[in-house]
């Protein structure tokens, strides 16, 4: 199975019913990978494996089939966008999704697929996806922690920071259940490691300013 990433988040989320919408792939547009998804790539696995066929296409989280916080209910997508409507399930995973949604914990997308149709178009040096055999949708947390959704990152360290900040608020005042929270303090432990010695670099860059303002003003 090949997986592929958007950075676009939801498009709405209803909290009351646990009913969220969002794209997870974009038309006509060159991938990291060099390929380009047409309009009609999903048509088929929509109508023999969606909400309205088989529904064997999952929603998941992380591209986790041990991590299902609820159902497709539509799958459908235009000229430039693919997009999706899920139902959140009432177990802990459903009630946990919603709440990560809402406060921006999760916010990309990615889908699961098996190359069916492609071919190589010189004009635009890439491979275009003609059909694919979408198996299944999943929401992604920022740092695309899956191995396999490594077209997924951060755009800046500004926007790493930003995630770090937003995550340790979460985790301070969420009531999401213990599992998930276990699971998200373990990634904001290894993202503090990893920016730490940037963090340091910036602390120094700062005291290095602060120093020759000094020294400027008492010149």
């Amino acid at each position: 199975m090949l997986t592929k990433g958007l950075d676009v988040g939801f498009k709405d989320v209803d909290l009351k019913q646990g009913i969220v919408t969002g794209q997870f792939a974009k038309h006509n547009t060159k991938d990291l990978g060099g390929d380009i998804s047409e309009q009609g790539v999903f048509a088929k696995s929509i109508m023999e494996r969606g909400p309205k066929g088989s529904r064997l296409m999952k929603f998941l989280l992380d591209h986790d089939k041990k991590m299902v916080p609820g159902v497709l209910t539509d799958v459908y997508e235009d000229a430039q966008t693919a997009s999706y409507e899920m139902k959140a399930g009432m177990h802990n995973q459903g009630v946990d999704f919603v709440k990560m949604v809402e406060s921006g914990i999760i916010n990309q997308h990615s889908y699961g697929y098996v190359t069916i149709k492609e071919m190589y178009d010189p004009n635009r040096k890439a491979n275009v996806l003609k059909e694919v055999m979408l198996l299944e949708i999943s929401a992604i947390q920022f740092l695309g922690m899956n191995p396999d959704t490594t077209r997924i990152d951060l755009k800046s360290e500004a926007d790493a920071f930003f995630y770090l900040e937003k995550l340790k608020r979460f985790l301070q005042t969420s009531d999401c259940t213990d599992e998930t929270l276990i699971k998200l303090e373990k990634e904001f432990k290894s993202l503090e490691l990893l920016l730490k010695p940037l963090n340091d670099t910036l602390k120094k860059l700062e005291a290095d300013q602060y120093k020759s303002l000094i020294n400027i003003l008492n010149s």
